[in-house]
């Protein structure tokens, strides 16, 4: 006759897995995803535990693949809604929430993430785990970030780094940093990014992704900063890493390199990194990215001057207004270099609207 497991014992080794998976203990967390799917199969029936499983098991994919399947998550979210609905536990209703606005940013839907997020706020203080806290400062941070409300950004990351430090979870430190090097990037504020991007290549020698998603704000910085010579180079690194290939950040350094060498006026070699870039932004399906390729495409292969308008429109109304933003100032940029004085006056305004929208819209709607 099969022992039974008491959910309790199941429960207690998730909590032990999810904290594997915050400070990042890779080896560690895939043992004991396996160790727990064993226990499962003799765990008296517990719906609520079921339902935790699944939504740390969620976070693991994250943690193990960069990215999630977006229908299997829609599935696991409707799946577990119930239990969690009937639940009293305060723990299981906080990750619920937090790991449903994690599924909504992963594919790219900023404000709804952030609406989830706040639900799971309400709850933070049932969690009584720092890791934890600081886990989700980090993330409400990175989506405040992708909506431009980076004052609100900075204070969640900084909080997060502090945390971080305390715990001596070194990758989680330097994910954070990273993000706050980007923010000041964004502010021109680019000798305090490099400060920080500097300390973080020193900090990342045992930290192999870590490195690579540093050596690409690094490229980022330096285009930023017009110094194109040393963002070629970053972004030539970020592709040349056979450890990561599959992984988002190659996909993105294969449109950087291409915007580059577009910019320097190597449209060859730039054409050839933007095929690259289309195949596998495709294969993560990132509409952001998949935008930002057509409009390369469009300003120096078909030079379609036309149709730019309609990938700026799909910008704004999938809210990406950042991206919306940088790219209409570097084009209105571009064509006051040309001359055109028609073209530079439509972008800016275009660009000037993007930040109105930034800064006035909440996070009600998507």
């Amino acid at each position: 006759m099969q022992i039974t497991i008491p959910s309790e014992e199941v429960g207690a080794k998730i909590v032990e897995w999810y904290s594997c998976i915050i400070a990042r203990s890779t080896d560690e967390a895939i043992l004991l995803h396996e160790e727990i799917k064993q226990m499962l199969k003799r765990m008296e029936p517990s719906d609520s535990i079921l339902a935790y499983y699944s939504l740390v098991e969620y976070r693991y994919t994250m943690m193990r693949d960069q990215t999630t399947d977006e229908k299997a998550g829609d599935e696991m979210i409707e799946r577990v809604s119930p239990a969690v609905s009937e639940s009293l536990d305060h723990l299981l209703r906080y990750m619920y929430y937090f790991v449903s606005g994690q599924h909504e940013f992963m594919h790219h839907r900023y404000r709804s993430a952030i609406r989830l997020f706040r639900k799971a706020e309400r709850l933070l203080e049932y969690v009584k785990d720092e890791a934890e806290e600081a886990e989700f400062q980090y993330y409400m941070g990175l989506a405040l970030l992708r909506i431009n409300h980076n004052a609100y950004a900075c204070s969640y990351l900084e909080e997060a780094i502090v945390t971080f430090k305390r715990l001596g979870y070194t990758e989680r430190i330097i994910f954070s940093t990273n993000i706050l090097a980007g923010i000041y990037s964004i502010s021109d504020m680019h000798e305090e990014a490099k400060e920080i991007m500097n300390e973080n290549v020193s900090l990342s020698n045992d930290y192999p992704y870590a490195k690579q998603l540093v050596i690409n704000t690094m490229g980022i910085n330096a285009y930023r900063e017009k110094d194109f010579e040393n963002a070629k180079n970053y972004f030539e690194q970020n592709i040349s890493s056979d450890e990561f290939t599959g992984y988002f950040v190659v996909a993105q350094a294969h449109y950087c390199l291409a915007r580059v060498l577009f910019v320097q006026g190597n449209h060859k070699e730039a054409g050839t990194e933007l095929d690259k870039a289309f195949q596998e932004v495709t294969k993560h399906n990132n509409e952001e990215f998949l935008i930002r390729c057509r409009i390369l495409q469009k300003i120096y292969v078909e030079k379609n001057y036309k149709d730019l308008e309609h990938e700026f429109d799909l910008l704004e109304d999938r809210k990406m207004l950042y991206a919306c933003e940088e790219l209409a100032q570097e084009l209105s940029a571009m064509f006051q270099e040309q001359q055109d004085t028609e073209k530079a006056l439509c972008f800016m305004q275009r660009a000037y609207r993007a930040k109105q929208k930034s800064l006035t819209l909440g996070v009600g709607s998507d």
